[in-house]
């Protein structure tokens, strides 16, 4: 895929933004795209697809195992439309809102009435995205997905279930022969959602997660920092009476309801509603930061990192999911695999903590006291945008020799393996750092779980 020099030119210049982890970075990189201002729900399109690295000489794919985030869905509870719905109905009955603000209650209304009864549903913009995704990847790879059968497992909830079919409807775009298997089944949930399937890895990671949240300060302290931080700017863009929005809106904040406003107005263009359309116009780039970091801080928390023994206990989780990827790829190299590939559809929470211990550059997040370093070590809203997606691929050279190359995204990704051949890593390295982080991983939980007298 070919593209002008003047977007690569862009492209390169946001991808070393992000790829600074700091937070100066992130500022450049929301002040140049507004909607990366909220983690986990930037629709795939604010992503850029680079060109792919070539294969070594004599190289070619075998095997593809991929990891899949859901695409775009609704949110998921109609309430929160509704409520700040109402919220905005009240302040226009009391004569308070601005001609910017009663645009952003006309968007807001219509994609309150667009997600009504969708909760949680993949919307028509996620089967694009992941029809999409399928279509490009049997592109890339057309000699690997003509040769054999493909089998998907997924998550039980139905924006997963979708998700997986708009895949591989992609892929028969390019051949409709292809035999897959598809399914999605409770027995699956402690590998593809290894915190939230219903068994005891559910029981101990919520034990664990009350530890954290009552041992941490960081959510008091979100909030405290969050009711210091100046909102005229952007409240005077939409009501012209705060202190009254306050006293008859019954709205917890200031800030609370300028968040909200740019949450939903974001969420929204995961169901083309138009939300993103005025956001430039209500918010500065600083204020999308602060907003990015109040985001995030919640975020980490659920997925875990590396840097604290808490963050590391969580991120240990991980582990079912990561097996099964490194075990369907030794069948495969082994020839013991009966598929050409294997693909399994998951949700955010699992994705960034699989890149994590994979090992990836860019994706490894960092626990830091200062929030806003941890939540600052990886570009969060390129790595998991709704659709986000794992795809690793092997290669073989008629020597037998294997070289394994991963992209996120539809991008290249690196790891600290030092390889002639990078983006393309001898497996056994790869696997050997992935473990290598797992053992880690199992150490701190078992200091969190000893101390606290969890299982």
């Amino acid at each position: 895929m070919k593209r002008p020099i003047s977007t690569l030119i862009a492209l390169v210049a946001i991808i070393l933004s992000a790829t600074a982890q700091n937070p100066q970075a992130v500022r450049e990189v929301i002040k140049a795209n507004s909607h990366l201002s909220i983690p986990s729900i930037t629709t795939y399109g604010q992503v850029s697809i680079g060109d792919m690295s070539p294969a070594p000489k004599g190289y070619k794919p075998f095997y593809f195992s991929m990891v899949s985030r859901h695409g775009s869905r609704y949110e998921t509870r109609d309430t929160t439309f509704v409520k700040l719905g109402a919220t905005y109905k009240l302040a226009n009955e009391l004569g308070i809102l601005t001609d910017l603000g009663k645009q952003a209650q006309q968007i807001l209304a219509k994609a309150a009435a667009e997600q009504d009864g969708k909760s949680g549903e993949l919307s028509a913009l996620g089967q694009k995205q992941l029809r999409g995704i399928g279509r490009r990847a049997y592109s890339n790879f057309k000699s690997l997905f003509d040769s054999g059968s493909i089998e998907g497992k997924s998550s039980t909830k139905m924006r997963c279930v979708f998700s997986m079919a708009a895949f591989v409807d992609g892929l028969k775009e390019g051949n409709s022969t292809i035999p897959v298997e598809m399914e999605a089944r409770e027995s699956y949930l402690p590998m593809l959602r290894p915190i939230t399937a219903t068994s005891k890895v559910t029981s101990d990671y919520y034990k664990l997660y009350r530890h954290i949240r009552s041992c941490g300060p960081w959510l008091i302290r979100r909030d405290e920092w969050a009711s210091k931080q100046d909102m005229s700017s952007c409240i005077a863009k939409l009501v012209t009476n705060p202190e009254l929005l306050v006293e008859k809106c019954n709205i917890k904040s200031l800030f609370h309801f300028a968040y909200d406003t740019l949450y939903l107005l974001l969420f929204a263009e995961n169901f083309e509603m138009g939300g993103g359309a005025i956001i430039d116009k209500i918010f500065n780039a600083e204020e999308l930061y602060n907003f990015y970091q109040y985001h995030s801080i919640t975020w980490t928390q659920w997925t875990g990192g590396f840097g604290n023994p808490f963050s590391e206990a969580l991120a240990s989780f991980i582990r079912p999911l990561v097996d099964d990827v490194a075990s369907k790829i030794d069948e495969a190299i082994a020839g013991k695999n009966p598929n050409v590939a294997n693909i399994r559809f998951t949700h955010d929470s699992y994705v960034i903590p699989l890149l994590g211990v994979l090992g990836y550059k860019d994706c490894h997040l960092q626990y830091s006291e200062d929030w806003e370093r941890t939540v600052t070590t990886i570009p969060f809203s390129k790595i998991i945008p709704m659709a986000a997606n794992l795809q690793i691929v092997l290669y073989r050279n008629k020597h037998g020799e294997v070289l394994v190359r991963s992209m996120l995204n539809e991008n290249d990704l690196y790891l600290p393996i030092e390889c002639e051949t990078a983006p393309f890593y001898p497996w056994e390295k790869m696997r050997e750092l992935a473990y290598s982080n797992l053992a880690k991983l199992d150490q701190s939980r078992k200091v969190i779980a000893t101390k606290y007298g969890i299982k």
